[in-house]
């Protein structure tokens, strides 16, 4: 009887055994189950064996009944993790997703405020009115926009190669610390200031021309900073260059509406006003770093009878000419200024009297080697000229240009064609 109990209760052993993953144990259960039923029927007696059969058949029966029961249990649970592992793989994928959203929206917006600022940089850049009103937004900009801090930018004032710096910042042995360094070492490259450039020696650096509708107006040169790539630094620096080109056209443009305000279209020096207030701006300077000012006064000879005897269109190419002498024979810290008539002045700011004698000297003896052609005549002229120095010889502008025209007076005085200093008045 205890072999029924025992195989009685093999369904539910097979149960605990089993349930819920191991449908395999229900199965051993059943066939065990199955085995010791057909073992006790043999060995049960006739009146006991319709008991045994009923036991064996509930217990297979049972057994696999919790069979069923585990293998459904375990196709519920495979699925379910198949789901799991699906709805994993798609909330993986959600998130890196959420993730490079939120990037690109972080870059857009990044992009945005970037593109706000710039715009807001190239008015500004278009709002100025000089040169020198553009040069600190100008800094700002390509600080802000580039990411650079070591560059430099030249104008090119003629159109012609000639080009001044408008800023230099941080390039000290670099071949970008002037133009005479940086043109020749786009020679020796062969490239031209036409022309943008990578250069990874002497250092990284990129360089590239600002134009506007095929005019040069400008040339940048920038070290790249540490880290990053020339490459892209060339391609940020050419959508700047572009948007800024216009504004330096039109800053151009006003610069030279504003110089033929003030130079002398004929002889292309300035005019008598701007030689005044320049002259009070120099006096004021040397008061101040005690340092010298040189004035020269220059009277072309005999300039009526000249006008007089072959007209006044040979009296103007005498005054052209002679204006484009003393452009070209001075430093650009000079100036020079058409004073009224056939006369010139020229400001040498700390100029030496022995200095500024020799360049009077050589400026005459230019002129005197000048050979104007009319008709088959060859005429030669000449100049008187005059130099006093603040404050050697004067304390005031109106005091200097006294002595300086004095001097010239006495150079006429003495036959004309030579210079006379203020301090060798004293010796007539």
């Amino acid at each position: 009887m205890l072999a029924l109990a025992l195989l009685s209760l093999s369904p539910f052993v097979a149960a605990a055994a089993s349930f819920p993953r191991r449908s395999w144990a229900a199965a051993a259960a059943a066939g065990l189950a199955a085995l010791a039923g057909v073992a006790l029927g043999v060995s049960a007696e006739e009146a006991s064996r319709w008991q045994t059969a009923a036991a064996a058949a509930w217990a297979v029966l049972g057994s696999l009944w919790v069979w069923a029961l585990c293998a459904k249990r375990e196709r519920e649970l495979a699925a379910s993790e198949s789901q799991a592992v699906t709805l994993r793989a798609i909330a993986d994928s959600m998130t890196k997703e959420l993730a490079r959203l939120r990037s690109r929206g972080a870059e857009i917006e990044r992009e945005h405020r970037e593109t706000l600022a710039f715009y807001g940089m190239i008015k500004g850049l278009s709002e100025a009115i000089s040169w020198e009103d553009l040069k600190p937004k100008l800094e700002g900009a390509v600080e802000q926009y580039l990411g650079v801090t070591e560059f430099a930018l030249y104008l090119d004032d003629s159109g012609h190669g000639r080009r001044r710096a408008l800023t230099v910042k941080r390039l000290e042995n670099s071949p970008g610390k002037s133009w005479a360094t940086l043109e020749r070492y786009l020679q020796e490259r062969s490239l031209t200031p036409d022309q943008a450039h990578l250069s990874t020696s002497p250092e990284p650096a990129v360089g590239l021309p600002i134009a506007h509708n095929g005019e040069r107006l400008a040339y940048f040169y920038a070290r790249a900073p540490r880290g990053a790539t020339p490459q892209a630094l060339l391609a940020k620096a050419q959508g700047f260059a572009d948007e800024i080109a216009f504004a330096f056209r039109r800053l151009k443009l006003f610069s030279e509406v504003e110089s033929l305000s003030r130079i002398d279209g004929l002889t292309g020096c300035y005019r008598r006003g701007d030689f005044e207030e320049r002259l009070n701006h120099e006096l004021v300077r040397a008061r101040t770093f005690k340092t010298t000012v040189g004035l020269m006064m220059v009277d072309i000879d005999h300039f009526k009878r000249l006008n007089d005897r072959y007209g006044h269109q040979f009296g103007d190419q005498v005054l052209r000419r002679v204006g484009e002498l003393l452009n070209a024979s001075v430093y650009e810290t000079d100036f020079v200024a058409r004073y009224g008539g056939e006369e010139f002045v020229v400001i040498l700011p700390r100029a030496e009297p022995e200095g500024a004698f020799r360049k009077a000297d050589a400026i005459r003896r230019a002129l005197e080697a000048e050979r104007f052609s009319l008709a088959l005549e060859t005429i030669q002229v000449t100049a008187s000229l005059g130099v006093a120095h603040f404050p050697r010889d004067a304390a005031t502008a109106e005091e200097l240009v006294g002595q300086a025209d004095a001097a010239l007076y006495q150079a006429k005085a003495q036959g004309r064609n030579r210079v006379i200093d203020c301090s060798m008045l004293r010796r007539f």
